[in-house]
């Protein structure tokens, strides 16, 4: 096994070509927005914010919940319990709801009517995102056909490109390959032009693939600062990004370095793997990279942490406008979905389980507003 001091030293060798990833600069110029957003509700493992006709709906663990807003009242209320952890929530302008749920598959229904759409064995445990088409149709995500959506670390760490898009009758099952060999694709979102916007986790981009043809994905944007997670469209054009977790040169390193990874995985806690988290940890076990150790009790807002908080929002042309942070001093982090409803942004911070509402100007490019 390589030392870690030599993968150190190969990061900053000059016979190496050594390893770069972007600086949050320029849009992505690190603020305390996030940190400074109104914090609506707490409620762990909150996910999968989804706008629908009757509510603002979210995900926690094995329930589907609609988040009431009424005034300075909040509140979440059971729509639905599945037997394991819910990872997609998509609506339709009809109602119908699609959910994915791990090891189950595709759920597909409205509250108390529920349907079970049978998919190939290896499409049921990973399904990470969806959208429903103008035709009906539905098209989802699977982030991995090798690993449960809870173990998406371990599919990093084995560089996985196993996931793909599908395009799903909602009625019958039957279905369609729109992309595949995909490295965990983690967000679905429509553009202005009848495309379909895919967040591709694992290689740091957002692609565009046309549901009508067999058109390779396009990529929209690439070399992203954070791996991207799931999309909603904005009404002013374009889409909200949410990125979980930040990218690091000691991520980078270690996934280069085959034998020192495959022995990492082998003989040591997942939770202490050298990676990326959707939370901070105070664990003194807890790997560190070099400037993240506290520094006289302090731990800086530059350091180098696992996790971050950040929300983007790109054109229909794939341009980057704005960005909204949580830095590795604050606990914002872990931000996984992202959406609109009536005229406010609303965002899901998994790592510390709380709802968020964005304040975002009027004149920012589209029709919502702090």
């Amino acid at each position: 096994m390589v030392g870690l001091g030599t993968l150190v030293r190969r990061l900053f060798s000059a016979d190496d070509a050594g390893i770069s990833v972007p600086a949050m600069d320029g849009v992505f110029k690190p603020d305390n927005r996030l940190e400074e957003a109104e914090r609506l509700l707490a409620l762990p493992g909150i996910d999968n914010l989804v706008a629908s006709p009757t509510g603002l709906l979210c995900s926690s663990d094995k329930t589907l919940l609609r988040i009431v807003l009424d005034g300075t009242h909040i509140s979440p209320v059971t729509v639905a319990e599945f037997p394991a952890p819910v990872t997609f929530v998509a609506s339709a302008p009809d109602g119908r709801l699609a959910v994915g749920v791990e090891g189950e598959g595709l759920h597909v229904g409205q509250a108390g009517t529920w349907k079970r759409i049978e998919l190939a064995p290896d499409m049921t445990s990973c399904l990470t995102a969806g959208v429903f088409a103008s035709d009906g149709a539905l098209l989802v995500c699977v982030g991995s056909r090798k690993h449960s959506a809870r173990h998406w670390k371990r599919d990093l760490m084995e560089r996985g490109a196993s996931g793909g898009v599908f395009a799903i009758d909602p009625i019958g099952g039957s279905g369609r390959a729109l992309a595949q060999d995909l490295a965990f694709p983690n967000g679905a979102a429509f553009l202005g032009d009848g495309r379909l916007a895919i967040s591709e986790s694992w290689r740091h981009r957002v692609v565009a693939i046309d549901p009508k043809s067999a058109v390779r994905p396009m990529a929209m944007l690439e070399d992203l600062p954070a791996y991207p997670c799931r999309l909603s469209s904005a009404a002013g054009g374009g889409l909200w990004i949410a990125l979980f977790a930040p990218r690091r040169q000691l991520f980078e390193l270690v996934l280069r370095e085959d034998d020192y990874r495959r022995e990492m995985m082998a003989t040591i806690d997942p939770d202490e793997w050298i990676g990326p988290e959707l939370a901070g940890s105070a664990k003194p076990d807890q790997p560190l990279s070099q400037g993240s150790i506290r520094q006289m009790g302090v731990l800086k807002p530059w350091a180098p942490s696992r996790s971050y908080g950040l929300v983007a929002r790109c054109d229909d042309k794939g341009l980057l406008r704005e960005s909204w942070h949580s830095r590795a001093d604050g606990s914002m982090h872990g931000i996984t979905s992202i959406c609109e409803y009536g005229d406010r942004v609303y965002a899901t911070s998994r790592g510390s389980g709380t709802l968020l509402r964005l304040a975002v100007p009027a004149n920012d490019g589209g029709s919502v507003h702090g």
